[in-house]
């Protein structure tokens, strides 16, 4: 059976094909002509302020028994954590770095950690 010409309107076919069609769909809903769908988006996160951010990090850190804190520096500009200092410890340096990604959440971190490694002699 072969279709030679096949008439379809409305949302489903707008679907099918991949197009959105709102303009379509509000009028066939009863909303007046010409709504825009961005007065019914309501947007309830907020982004933590810089200061707060660096407080929380530093505050995590020096809670933290298994990091020296005191060769750490943390800086927030803009939402990016950028976390500084000198370690020799490369498992001291994964925590610092997981618990600063930890506190972020979606944000950025930026690793500026120096890991200096100790001869064998322990200097």
């Amino acid at each position: 059976m072969v279709i030679t010409h096949c008439v379809s309107r409305g949302p489903l076919l707008a679907g099918t094909l991949g197009v959105a069609a709102f303009g379509a769909f509000s009028a066939a809903r009863g909303a007046p002509p010409g709504t825009d769908l961005q007065h019914e988006i309501v947007v309830t996160a907020q982004r933590q302020s810089d200061a707060t951010l660096t407080t929380r990090v530093e505050t995590a850190l020096e809670q933290n028994p298994y990091i020296f804190s005191e060769h750490v520096t943390v800086t927030t500009q803009n939402g990016i954590v950028r976390v500084g200092g000198v370690v020799r410890d490369m498992p001291e340096l994964f925590a610092i770095l997981r618990l600063a990604r930890r506190i972020a959440g979606k944000g950025r971190v930026v690793n500026e950690i120096q890991f200096l490694q100790m001869d064998q002699d322990g200097n």
